[in-house]
């Protein structure tokens, strides 16, 4: 991967005319424009980029951006920065923006007919990113939806992207700590067989998907099957093996659901999931039912969480 180097911003002489096309189908070439300047001359002749101008700038990152590539790079506009909630980069140093910045940009020229779901590489060596193509168009980390394609540049091509890619700098396990309404979960992962927070904090780099059941949900669990049944030492086994019923090897993001079928392994060697996408996403136990995904594609470093409302038992 390349190293970026100190940079200084130039002035450009021409401007350069183009247009986008949102995209429902991410297949679609959206007429691309025959390339007529670099891409960082591509995001300064055009308003909507004015922010991501700016923070390319004062990142000095916009000459790497005028080399020769070439250079895929996911381009939030102005809305997409203020949905991330950044509406001034005054607090923001050179340090903060860069990693954020080159975790938008890929190496190679990879265009919207080419996309596969999966983790892609980008020029920011501590951060992939991972895509997920359905019939809905593309998806970055579960949430930033691609909304335009293809619009070329001559050492390169912009995709538009209506969020902000922020690098995660929590764990599963940190993720679950810093939430006080996983304080049930966290508590019966420490009294599980050690295995368990172990899986968690050693995720392998395809990382792991948690499934992570509320207080409330456990609150209703123990109505039928005790808090003190779950942690006497007799049932240890039973134990960890709920718990692992709640993890799926790999990172699935909520719009990697409508493409799977059938039903899918968990980190209990005996128990598998299903999924249920009628009327909002929904993880199905074996005898536990369906659980509602309350809140989803919460990214750690070593993988994802989804939050849910109803314990799974296997």
């Amino acid at each position: 991967m390349r190293t970026f180097r100190t940079l200084t911003k130039s002035l450009f002489a021409a401007m350069v005319v183009f247009s986008f096309t949102a995209c429902d189908n991410d297949d679609d070439n959206n007429n691309p424009v025959t390339p007529t300047g670099n891409i960082a001359a591509v995001a300064s002749a055009d308003p909507q980029f004015s922010t991501l101008v700016a923070a390319l700038t004062k990142a000095e990152l916009v000459t790497t951006l005028q080399g020769a590539g070439p250079f895929t790079v996911f381009a939030p506009n102005n809305a997409a920065f203020t949905k991330a909630g950044i509406t001034s980069l005054d607090g923001l140093t050179k340090d903060a923006l860069t990693p954020i910045l080159t975790s938008h940009v890929l190496s190679g020229n990879v265009k919207a007919a080419d996309v596969k779901s999966g983790a892609v590489e980008t020029v920011n060596t501590n951060n992939d990113i991972y895509l997920s193509k359905n019939a809905d168009g593309v998806f970055i980390n579960g949430n930033i939806k691609v909304i335009a394609t293809d619009v070329n540049a001559s050492n390169g091509v912009v995709h538009v992207i209506d969020n902000v890619i922020t690098p995660p700098t929590q764990s599963l396990v940190e993720v679950a700590q810093g939430n006080t309404d996983f304080s049930e979960l966290v508590s019966l992962v420490l009294a599980a067989d050690p295995a368990v927070a172990t899986a968690l904090s050693t995720a392998s780099a395809n990382g792991l998907t948690v499934f992570a059941p509320t207080n409330a949900a456990f609150t209703e669990l123990y109505k039928t099957t005790p808090k003190a049944t779950l942690l006497a030492p007799a049932n240890r086994a039973l134990l960890t093996s709920v718990l692992l019923y709640h993890v799926v090897p790999g990172r699935v993001f909520s719009t990697d659901l409508p493409n799977v079928s059938g039903e899918v392994a968990t980190a209990n060697p005996s128990g598998k999931v299903t999924f249920d996408l009628a009327g909002g996403a929904k993880v199905v136990g074996t005898t536990s039912g369906a659980s509602n995904i309350t809140a989803a594609n919460i990214l750690a470093t070593n993988g994802v969480v989804h939050v849910i409302d109803k314990v799974l038992m296997p």
